[in-house]
């Protein structure tokens, strides 16, 4: 059975073991809100999507501004974590990994508020961003259609929705994330990243017609 204590005590012993190792410069609180578990913004106040486009910069600044992300890693990068959870299944999920737009210095981001890090960049670097996808997965079995799989990737344009085998764990999201991203992180911690990295969050989604077209499967 899933619940949202046993999902935000999953999410906060991930966000504690990324503090402690110094992977990550900041972490927020995870929120349990009725179904949902999320993070608690420092700015709950602006709004966290402005149009259902593809991110931008000012897109990443304003989640760095409002404190809209799960974890701020040592690079400026964003995990974006939210489970929904009912009836003791899982019911949804948004799961990103949002790069930072600049080569931030890690002294700066740990030591400086990350907002001036990164005007200062805006203001003194404008054309020197550096063009990485956010990469996000989810799953939303009350929108599976045609062309909108139950759980998907989404890379590049917010019209990609990649098919994926089954919604994600939080474990096989960050294996995921530092074993694509960050691999030599992932090799110093591989026992942490490999304990949950087997686990799926439900059941298997794909289907038929997912089959035909190229998904991401796992065993």
């Amino acid at each position: 059975m899933t619940t949202t204590r046993t999902v935000a005590e999953e999410v906060r012993n991930l966000l504690d073991y990324l503090l402690d190792a110094e992977i990550a410069a900041y972490t927020n609180t995870v929120s349990e809100n009725g179904t949902r578990v999320s993070w608690h913004a420092t700015d709950p106040g602006l709004p966290f999507l402005v149009s259902r486009g593809d991110p931008t910069l000012q897109d990443y600044r304003r989640w760095a501004q409002a404190g809209a992300y799960s974890a701020l890693l040592f690079d400026g990068a964003l995990l974006q974590i939210t489970y929904d959870v009912d009836g003791g299944e899982l019911a949804g999920h948004r799961l990103a990994y949002v790069p930072c737009p600049y080569r931030l210095d890690e002294n700066l981001v740990r030591h400086e508020p990350i907002l001036d890090v990164i005007d200062l960049h805006i203001a003194t670097e404008p054309t020197s961003m550096v063009l990485h996808s956010a990469i996000r997965f989810d799953f939303d079995p009350g929108s599976a259609a045609p062309g909108h799989p139950a759980a998907h990737m989404t890379i590049n344009s917010a019209h990609c929705r990649i098919a994926c085998a089954a919604p994600l764990h939080i474990g096989r999201f960050t294996d995921f994330v530092f074993r694509h991203f960050y691999p030599d992180l992932w090799k110093a911690h591989l026992p942490f990243f490999e304990r949950s990295a087997a686990r799926d969050a439900g059941p298997r989604t794909l289907t038929e017609d997912d089959r035909r077209t190229p998904h991401m499967y796992w065993s």
